[in-house]
Formats: structure tokens, sequence, C-alpha cells
């Protein structure tokens, strides 16, 4: 028997690693059915990422080198003052601006690994190609000659800071106009990189799109095409709402964990991992100041990824109880009425709705927690930066700019790790939906939906209807047996009557033959075959079955009784008229092409009943099977109803399951069942003359009280 799966355990810290594991080779096998989507969204991902780790460095590069532009000037005779000149300095030498043959000017951000070694020689502003006119050019030859601007060539200046305090603001414009330019240029850049960015994220979200929606599309197939091929004590055993929310909801959330988050966190890892780098690469100290609240980060982290795993668990839990209770409830909402039982059933709703209240407010805490600090080592990082950069700042050490990119660095270094929670929201609800469309996964199927051995290996295609039950025991659970030693056999196109008391086995019989539940031991051969062998599209497309419960589609009242076999408008006809439906149609609006409101809540139980025999006739079984089948019709359809079947039951097979004896009198053979045995057999006359069971049960229904 299939067991039930369980939604309430929650799973220890090792189980639920396995479990996300798992999660994650289900989400990455119907990723990689269409890994073109996702190589592409990964290319996409150096052009995004690259652009926003450039935008920082480019910010700094131009408050340095354009901006500010501040350095001092190197020559070989100040190279000799020291024993042996560094290795940085020769380097920097071949990076400065050459100011004549024997001068270059190198910028306080270049020397700033050298700046114990390179202080003490002056901190000057270069000028490049200045526009000069009026008042301008006068100050600048009185600062030549009081030894504050110095003069290489006829196109490079080096201002001190005094020289510079003596220009007004449209001077310095003048004065600047080069760097101005130049600046303008890296603007042009900047944008070109949000341009390249923007181009890079539209494509990469079309691509996500794609890739979730056919990843989605498949996902929900399988599960569906799952759902299908489960036994029914499956579904005697979960509701109908926490398995309608396997399908729709969690595979929802999986499609946001698809679309949303599985590249966008490689994306930050990779963008997180670059700028650490980066900050490393540029200065050491100031990298270490960040990164020293990195250990706590990570075990703020592990510690928030456990909570809220039971939180998200505990709310996916919460939400298939409260849809089972929704489902089971709106369904059944007239006995309800009927009953009196709002008020109860009120009371209920609100308690599980209370529970899924308190589930999600306790992820809240959880995430109100950690997103402040999260927040908080931002800003301390920040901080940090700030007042180690002005001590170095003031001793010639660092740049401007160079703590303007490390502050543009900290906050996309920080806005990932904040976005983690928001991440793991999704992250771990997907984790716990993956579970549970695992433990559906994981429910035993009674055989492929669409096994290709149907119609190919198993002939002929039309079975003869010859059944025989040899032994045959059934239990639905361990030790409970309904059938016990059960055996008996129908000819081909022969007529088996089956009555006895409820609970006694009957329906259970025709699920067995039907294959809807395993039986544990004996034999069940259908043409000498055994009915295990036997595809299930086969065995089921030459069996109808009339159930007591009549099931009708929210369709037209055609496509109920037709269920997708082709439409033959004379066999259409004939049907309805046999079997009274064309008195149901008479009063419809619309006639067949009337829609029929969910369950055929517009129809009464003995029209359902009739439109669910026409449909079993239409498919031309050759075991037709009658399952209480005249239970709720009243006693003028009844005899219409049977007059048809003595017509109908010619050619085929048929077993007839009945608690109205009147059904059953004109079977070739009728079996009495008790408690799960075979009390008598025979035909009618016969089993009257023994005066047993089935006599009681005719003695009970015929003579007056």
């Amino acid at each position: 028997m299939t067991d039930h799966f369980e939604e309430d355990s929650y799973q220890s810290s090792g189980t639920a690693n396995i479990l996300s594991r798992e999660v994650v080779r289900l989400l990455f096998s119907y990723l990689f059915r269409y890994r073109r989507f996702l190589f592409a969204a990964m290319a996409l991902l150096v052009f995004i990422a690259g652009a926003r780790l450039l935008v920082p460095y480019i910010s700094g590069y131009v408050i340095d080198h354009f901006l500010i532009k501040k350095g001092q000037s190197f020559t070989r005779a100040r190279l000799t003052e020291w024993p042996a000149a560094p290795p940085e300095l020769e380097k920097l030498l071949k990076r400065g601006t050459v100011l004549d043959d024997t001068t270059v000017f190198i910028l306080s951000r270049d020397l700033s690994p050298i700046a114990p070694k390179a202080a003490g020689a002056g901190v000057w502003t270069l000028i490049e190609s200045p526009a000069v006119s009026g008042g301008a050019a006068e100050k600048i030859e009185e600062c030549v000659k009081a030894g504050t601007v110095l003069r290489y060539g006829d196109n490079r200046f080096l201002f001190s800071d005094a020289a510079l305090d003596r220009f007004s603001g449209a001077e310095m414009a003048g004065l600047r106009q080069a760097d101005w330019l130049r600046v303008a240029w890296y603007v042009l850049i900047v944008i070109g990189l949000f341009l390249v960015q923007f181009v890079a994220s539209y494509l990469q979200i079309i691509a996500l799109m794609k890739l979730s929606q056919y990843a989605m599309r498949d996902l929900r197939l399988d599960l569906y095409r799952h759902c299908l091929s489960l036994e029914l004590s499956f579904f005697d055993k979960n509701p109908v709402g926490r398995l309608v929310n396997r399908i729709t909801n969690d595979i929802e959330t999986l499609n946001e964990m698809f679309s949303s988050v599985a590249v966008a966190v490689f994306q930050d890892l990779m963008i997180m991992a670059a700028i650490v780098a980066v900050m490393f690469f540029t200065d050491l100290r100031l990298a270490l100041v960040i990164c020293a609240s990195f250990p706590l980060i990570a075990v703020i982290t592990i510690v928030f990824r456990d909570r809220v795993r039971s939180a998200y668990r505990a709310i996916r839990t919460k939400i298939a109880h409260l849809n089972a209770f929704l489902n089971e409830n709106i369904t059944g909402i007239r006995i309800t009425q009927v009953f009196g039982r709002e008020a109860r059933q009120f009371a209920r709703f609100h308690a599980i709705n209370h529970d899924v209240y308190q589930a999600n407010i306790k992820q809240l805490m959880v995430y109100a927690v950690f997103r402040p600090l999260i927040d908080f080592f931002r800003w301390a990082a920040v901080a940090g930066v700030i007042f180690l950069g002005a001590q170095m700042i003031a001793h010639a050490s660092l740049s401007f700019g160079v703590i303007v990119m490390f502050l543009a660095y900290i906050a996309n270094l920080f806005e990932p790790l904040g976005d983690l929670a928001e991440k793991f929201d999704i992250m771990q609800s997907a984790n716990a939906a993956g579970e549970k469309i695992l433990s559906l996964f994981r429910a035993n199927a009674a055989r492929e939906i669409d096994s290709k051995e149907s119609s190919e290996a198993f002939r002929p295609r039309r079975l003869c209807g010859e059944i025989r039950f040899h032994n045959v025991w059934c239990a639905y659970a361990p030790d409970e047996w309904v059938l016990k030693n059960v055996s008996f056999s129908v000819p081909a196109r022969g007529t088996l009557a089956i009555v006895g008391e409820t609970g006694s086995g009957k329906s259970t019989l025709i699920n067995l033959l039907a294959r809807l539940y395993p039986w544990q031991k004996g034999r069940i051969t259908v043409d000498g075959v055994d009915a295990a062998e036997i595809p299930y599209p086969v065995l089921r497309s030459n069996m109808a079955v009339v159930m007591q419960e009549m099931f009708l589609f929210s369709r037209t009242v055609r496509e109920n009784i037709v269920l997708g076999a082709p439409y033959d408008a004379a066999r259409w006809d004939d049907i309805i008229r046999i079997t009274h439906v064309d008195r149901l149609l008479a009063r419809l609006p619309k006639g067949a092409e009337e829609m029929v409101m969910e369950r055929g809540a517009t129809f009464s139980a003995g029209e359902r009943q009739l439109c669910a025999m026409a449909r079993a006739l239409y498919a031309d079984p050759a075991i037709l099977v009658f399952d209480e089948a005249t239970s709720a019709i009243d006693s003028e359809t009844e005899k219409l109803i049977q007059d048809a079947l003595r017509h109908l039951i010619r050619g085929r097979t048929s077993i007839i399951i009945a608690h109205r004896l009147s059904t059953v009198r004109s079977a070739d053979r009728i079996i009495v069942l008790d408690k799960g045995s075979i009390a008598e057999e025979g035909d009618h006359a016969t089993l009257l003359a023994r005066k047993g069971l089935y006599y009681n049960l005719h003695k009970l229904q015929f003579e007056a009280v």
C-alpha cells in the first residue's frame, strides 16, 4: 500500500541539509534541460558584475587623477638620496607624468604604498594645458616668481595649495579645462557601463524567465503525471487541498527561486569576491578594517539560516493545513449549513489561521533581527574607513579617491549581505516547498501512466472479459483483511451480481479488478492472463465503472459523457435514449452543451447517476461494472434503467453490485459476501431456496414489516 507522506515532522539539521541537497538536485535536473538559457544568464552576469565593479573604481580614479590631482615630483637627484631606490618607486616612475627630462610627477594615490619613504618633498597639484586668460596669467607669473607654482614647458604646472587659493572659481575652471574634458569622457564611459548593465540585466531577466517557466512547466507536468499514477489509497490518506498546494503554490515558490534567487546569489557572491580582491589589492589596511566583521557576520548568517529554515518549514506545514481545511469545508458547505455547524467550523478555522499567523510572526522576528545587524556592521565598516582613512590622508599615505572608492564598495559589499535575508526567505521557502514536492514524488506509483508497453506488448486490444479470482486476500491496513480467500469466476459476456451488507467487501472486489488497489495474496486473471501483467491502459480501457459517488467535471454535459473519446452522433443519440439522459437534456437551455457546475451541484443525484451510466456505456467496454449504480434513483427511473440494462449487458461481461435485490434477479450468478468471504453463491432461485443470508436480505426488502 502507498504510504502517507508526512508533513508535520521537523527534520534535524543533518536531515535538513540532506533534503536541501536533494532539492537542489531536483531544481537543477529541470534547469539543465534548458541549459542554454542558464549559460546565457551566466554569460550576461559577467557584464553586469563588471559594470558594478568598474563604476566605483572609475569614480575613485577620476577624483585622484582629474579632480584633486595631488602628488609629488621626483628627480634623479632625489633618488640618489636613498641607499637603494625601492622597486615600487621604479614602477611608479614609469606610471607618472613626465614633466621634463629629469622630473616625473607621481600622484599621491600611487605613492600610498611607499608613503613614509616618499614623504617630505611637498605636495603639489598638477595642472596640464590650462586655458589662461586675463588676470589668471598674471597670477601664474607672480606665483612662479614666488616659487608656489613650478612651470614645466608651456603646458604643465605644479601648483601648491597656497597658489590655488589665489584663483577664483571661474579662473580655476579655465585652468582645469583639460581635466574637465577628461572627466566628461569618463562620465560617458560610466553612462555606457550603465547602459551595458541595463541591456545585460534585461536579457538576463528574459533568459531566467524562460528558464524558470520552461522548468516549472515540466515539473508541474511530471508531478501531475505522478499523481495520476498513484494508487487510490494514497488519496484516501492525503487531503485534496494539500495535494493541490503541492502542484500550485509550492511549484510557484520554486519558480520564484529559479527566477529571483538562483543566479542572483551566484552573481552577488561573484561581485563580493571581486570587491574584496580589489580592496585588498588597493589598500590592505582599509580592507582589513572592512573584513574584520566578516567572521561575526558568518556566525550570524549560520544561526539565521537554521532559524529561518525551521520557521519556513512550519509556515509551509501550517499553510498546507489551512488549504486542506478550506478545500474540505468549502466542498462540504452544504453539510455545514444543514447541520448548523457554521460557528464550530469558524472556530476551527480561526485556530488554524492563528497558527499560520504565529508561524509567520516567528519568521518575521528572525528577519527583524538579521537585517539590522547587517546594517550595523555596514555602518561600522563605513565609520572605520572614514576614521582610519582620515588619519592616512593626514600622513599622505592615502588619497581621497581611494576613500570614495572604498565607501562605494562597502555599499556594494554589504547590500547583498542585507538582501541575503530576503533571499534566505525565498530559498528556505523554496527548500520547504521542494521537500514537500519530493515527498510527493517519493510516494509509490502504481505504474507509469504513459507506459509504452500499453498497446505494443499486449494483444488483443479488445478483451473478451473472462474474469477469475483465485484465493484473493486484501487489506487496506496490515492484518485487517477486507477480503479473505475469495475465489469466483465470470465467463466472458456473463453477468455476475454481488450482494452483501455494508462493509462486506463488495466495492473492494471491483477496486482490485481495476487495479485501483493492490491485493496481498492470491491471483486475479482476465482472459487467463494475470491482471497484474496487463498494462493499465489496456485493462482500464476495456472496463467502465459506474460508481456509488457520481463525479461530474466542470465541463459540458456532452464532454462529461464522451470524456475525450471520438464523438459519434449516432452512438450518442442511442446512448442518451437508452439511459434516459434525453429527458435531462430536454429541460436544459443549451441541451448537451450546458455547462455542469462543479461536481454536478445543479443536478440531482439521480441525474448525475444517469450521466455517469451514459458515460460508461459510451466507452463501449468489454467489462461493465455497476457499483450501487441505482442506489439514488427513484423507483420509476430504476425500472427504466433495469429495462435498458437487460439490453446493454449483452455482448459484454457485467458485474452488478447492489443493495436492492431487484437489480440482481436476472444475473447469471449471484455471490453473497459476508465479512470479506463468500458465504453463498448461485442464481436468484437457488439462493432463495437455501434460505440463508440472501434469503434474509430478500425477506427484509420485499416482505412487509
